[in-house]
């Protein structure tokens, strides 16, 4: 129960946070986040990217996570505080910004981002989504898992450097390698990189094994069907492992069967041609219940270990949090103060062209009436998660991000209790409609929104055809 109220709590500081945010009447943001390196290998003294929102501007700009920003609006960023740099970001009043950024594909090239504003204290319907995930954490939540990872590097290197590869492949490897090349080097395309036989800049190595754990004893034994959940990349989704989690203090006794998997980079070019040397390592080592196939292992965790490349220190441990996200989007944003007010609505979003405005007063969405203060709003909340509680299917629970151990979806056999919930005016579910997509909101799931508004003294109905956004990314946390 004490994390049921810390979910809440987190729910009533996003509204406060939302309000307190600027003493401005508007609140301007590209989607990034950023701070500013201190690692001698990739952008010290500049600000490095943390995170780019999905369907924000730097996003829809090209900026990827890791990016260096070398300039803002012509304005060297190196040895800049962090202050300097999000004040020439945020607090100018051009519509356009032009950020210069240096990446794995590019030492020097500029980016244009249409700087998108909305009304202090306003909430996107990506941030009420995120607020009554319980709604459907099926769509969105956030997941994390921790890989025991050992990570070295090369603080003589700077791997803005570095941009063919190539792999270290005798004749008659087996066809493991292959595959875990393929993996690879899919990943470091994506990255930006570019394969060259001929003449790369460092070369890859990887290495692994799978055997009986010598020191396994039968006598001290996980607990029954003891998993781990770890993100798929190819299929984009949590996957329930034969793993025995990192934070056991008797892994090494529980597990039959151990695991390795490893990626080395070696300069080929730059330090001493004659000879390789090493700048780059990444290995993994597991502990598992049951035996697994070792491709398949290498080819499922080989992604996950190159997403530490190249903005990356020395570490023994590395979580990853995973952000899985879908809704109905209209394009209206709510007043956090008072969430029936419309304070702005995106230009040429559903709600724009259904004819919703800034300034109308939402009485009613599908039907739903929307009179509810912000208080009563998180109560009825609260009784929603508790209540509903019943309805949801112990077999796939898991822990979120923030560490609420009791997370479920919901039984599939009991949607239609689910779906009569969302139609309880006790529970204030005048967000529902984020997830009206689905069977156990929304009975044969909605394409039209009503949406019932009051402007200028006068009520009336717009149609609202919402689009379905979704979205998963994946991020490094510092531990």
């Amino acid at each position: 129960m004490k994390q049921l109220y810390a979910i809440l709590l987190s729910f009533i500081v996003t509204l406060a946070t939302s309000v307190n945010a600027q003493n401005k009447s508007q609140m301007c943001h590209f989607g990034v986040t950023f701070e500013i390196s201190s690692n001698p290998s990739w952008g010290y003294g500049e600000p490095v990217v943390l995170t780019v929102e999905p369907y924000s501007p730097a996003a829809d700009a090209g900026i990827k996570v890791g990016d260096i920003i070398m300039e803002v609006n012509g304005a060297a960023t190196y040895l800049r505080d962090y202050q300097t740099i999000a004040r020439w970001m945020f607090d100018e009043s051009d519509e356009v910004v032009s950020l210069t950024i240096r990446n794995m594909s590019n030492y020097f090239r500029e980016y244009k981002l249409n700087r998108e504003c909305n009304a202090v204290g306003s909430l996107s319907e990506s941030d009420l989504a995120t607020s009554f995930s319980f709604y459907s954490l099926e769509n969105t939540v956030d997941r994390a898992f921790i890989l025991p990872v050992q990570i070295q590097t090369n603080k003589n290197v700077d791997y803005s450097d570095y941009h063919t590869f190539d792999f270290v492949m005798d004749k008659d490897a087996p066809d493991i390698d292959a595959a875990i090349a393929g993996i690879l080097e899919k990943a470091l395309l994506e990255k930006g990189l570019v394969r060259d036989k001929k003449d790369p800049d460092f070369m890859i190595q990887t290495y692994y094994s799978f055997q009986n754990n010598v020191k396994y004893n039968a006598a001290i034994t996980p607990k029954d069907g003891e998993k781990t959940w770890r993100y798929d990349v190819l299929t984009e989704k949590m996957v329930a492992l034969p793993i025995i989690s990192p934070n056991s203090t008797n892994a090494l006794a529980e597990g039959r069967f151990v695991a390795e998997l490893g990626v080395r980079f070696y300069d080929k070019k730059y330090i001493d041609p004659n000879k390789m040397t090493q700048i780059w390592d990444c290995r993994l080592s597991d502990y598992l219940t049951k035996n697994v196939s070792l491709k398949d292992y290498a080819q499922f965790h080989a992604p996950l270990l190159l997403l530490n490349f190249p903005y990356t220190e020395n570490a023994t441990q590395v979580r990853y949090v995973v952000s899985f996200k879908k809704y109905n989007y209209t394009g209206i944003h709510l007043d956090s103060k008072d969430m029936t007010r419309v304070t702005n609505v995106d230009l040429g979003s559903p709600a724009y062209r259904g004819g919703l405005r800034g300034g109308d007063v939402i009485y009613k969405i599908q039907g739903k009436n929307f009179k509810a203060k912000n208080d009563e709003l998180v109560n009825a909340y609260k009784r929603f998660i508790i209540e509903s509680m019943k309805y949801r299917d112990p077999d796939t629970q898991f822990t979120d991000a923030n560490g609420y151990k009791d997370c479920m979806y919901w039984n599939k056999y009991r949607y239609r209790e689910v779906a009569r919930m969302f139609k309880e005016d006790i529970y204030m579910p005048n967000f529902s409609y984020l997830y009206s997509f689905e069977r156990y909101v929304s009975d044969g799931g909605t394409k039209r929104m009503l949406f019932d508004v009051k402007r200028n003294d006068h009520r009336r109905v717009y149609g609202v055809d919402p689009e379905v956004r979704g979205s998963v990314t994946i991020r490094i946390q510092k531990m």
